[in-house]
C-alpha cells in the first residue's frame, strides 16, 4: 500500500483527535480571537487554498473580516501589505511549521508590527512556534507523503472549529464530533463508483464549490496535479459559466461539491455541464432523494455543509489514488515536488 493510501484511509481517525483538541483548547482559542478585528490568514500551497476557506469561515461564523494571502506574496511585497497587516491578527496554516515564507512572513509580521500570531499545525517545536502567541499543534495529522491528504483535512477541520468557537456555535463544534463514525459506511459504500470513475479515459479536472468548503475544493483541484498528475482547475458554482464553460468537453472530469443553498440555480448548471461532458460527479450536501445530473454521491449528514464537505474531499482523494494507479504513475512520488520548501 502506498504512504499516501495509508494516510489518506486514516484521516478520520485524525479528525477525532483534531475535534478532542479544540475542546481542550477551546477556552484559549476564544480568548485569543475574543478581541481581534480582523485576521490575515497565510499559508503556501495547500495551506494558501485552506486559508481562503479559513477567511470565508471566520467572516461568516464569527463576523470577523478576514482576508487570506500567500505567505511568498507577503514576503516579496511585504510593504504593500503595511496597511492590510497593522491593525491585524494573523494565523498561520502549516503542516511542518517549517516552510520557510510561512516563517520569515511570521517574524517580519511580528518584528514590524507586533501582530498576534496564532498557528495551526502538524509538528511541534517546529521553527515558526518561535514568533507564535498560540499554537494548536495536530502531530497525529502529520502526512509524510509529499502529497497531503490527512494533513489537509484535518487542518480544515480546525480551522472550521476555529470558526464555531469564534462565532460561539457550540452546536456546530459538537457536530464535529461525530465525523468518524459517519466515515465508517460512508467511505466503504463510495470506494467501487469512485474506482471506476478513475478509470475513465479523462484527462482533466474541474472542480466546483462555493462558499467556506471553496477553498478546500480549491485544494482537492490540486490534489490532481500532485497525486494522479493531471491538470485540474477549481471555480465557484456559477461562475464556471464565465469563461472556463467553454473547456469543457467529454475529456473533462467535472466535480461539483453542491450546496444546499438554491437548488434551481444549481441543478441548471448541471444540466448545462452534462451536455457537455458525461463525466459527471455531484457530491451533494442536501438531504432527500437525488435529482441532478451526473453520478450523485449524496454526502453524510454530519452537520454543516462545510463539514460535509470533509467527505467531498475524501472522495477527491480517493479517486486521484486511483486514477493515478490506473495510469500507473506512483503518488508518493511526485516529480519535482517535496513536502515543504525551504528557500
Amino acid at each position: 500500500m502506498y504512504l499516501i493510501e495509508q494516510e489518506l484511509r486514516n484521516q478520520f481517525a485524525a479528525a477525532t483527535q483534531t475535534v478532542d483538541a479544540l475542546f481542550a483548547h477551546k477556552d484559549a482559542l476564544a480568548q485569543a480571537l475574543a478581541d481581534v478585528k480582523s485576521i490575515c490568514v497565510l499559508g503556501c500551497g495547500s495551506s494558501y487554498s485552506l486559508a481562503k476557506s479559513a477567511a470565508t469561515l471566520l467572516s461568516q461564523q464569527a463576523g470577523i473580516p478576514a482576508t487570506p494571502i500567500a505567505a511568498g506574496d507577503l514576503l516579496v511585497n511585504f510593504p504593500a501589505y503595511k496597511r492590510t497587516l497593522e491593525h491585524s491578527a494573523i494565523l498561520l496554516l502549516s503542516r511542518s511549521g517549517a516552510t520557510s515564507e510561512v516563517v520569515r512572513a511570521a517574524a517580519l509580521c511580528k518584528q514590524q508590527f507586533g501582530s498576534r500570531i496564532l498557528s495551526i499545525c502538524t509538528q511541534a517545536g517546529a521553527p515558526v512556534e518561535a514568533h507564535t502567541d498560540l499554537d494548536l499543534i495536530l502531530p497525529w495529522a502529520y502526512d509524510k507523503a509529499v502529497c497531503q491528504t490527512r494533513t489537509v483535512s484535518n487542518l480544515y477541520i480546525a480551522l472550521l472549529g476555529l470558526a464555531y468557537i469564534a462565532g460561539g456555535n457550540d452546536a456546530g463544534l459538537q457536530a464535529l464530533k461525530g465525523l468518524e463514525a459517519y466515515s465508517e459506511p460512508f467511505c466503504s459504500q463510495q470506494e467501487a463508483a469512485l474506482k471506476e470513475l478513475a478509470q475513465q479515459p479523462w484527462t482533466r479536472a474541474v472542480v466546483l464549490a462555493d462558499s467556506g468548503p471553496a477553498g478546500l475544493a480549491e485544494e482537492g483541484a490540486l490534489a490532481f496535479k500532485e497525486i494522479c498528475r493531471r491538470d485540474s482547475n477549481h471555480y465557484h458554482m456559477l461562475d464556471v459559466r464565465h469563461g472556463p464553460m467553454v473547456q469543457i468537453n467529454q475529456d473533462v472530469l467535472v466535480i461539483a461539491l453542491v450546496s444546499s443553498g438554491d437548488r434551481a440555480l444549481q441543478a441548471g448548471l448541471l444540466a448545462d455541464i452534462a451536455k457537455k461532458t458525461s463525466r459527471l460527479l455531484v457530491l451533494d450536501c442536501a438531504p432527500g432523494p437525488q435529482t441532478l445530473p451526473g453520478h450523485n454521491i449524496q454526502l453524510p449528514a454530519c452537520g454543516s455543509d462545510e463539514a460535509k464537505a470533509v467527505f467531498a474531499l475524501y472522495c477527491i482523494q480517493v479517486l486521484c489514488l486511483h486514477h493515478a494507479q490506473h495510469r500507473g504513475v506512483d503518488p508518493d512520488n511526485p516529480d519535482g515536488l517535496d513536502a515543504w520548501i525551504k528557500l
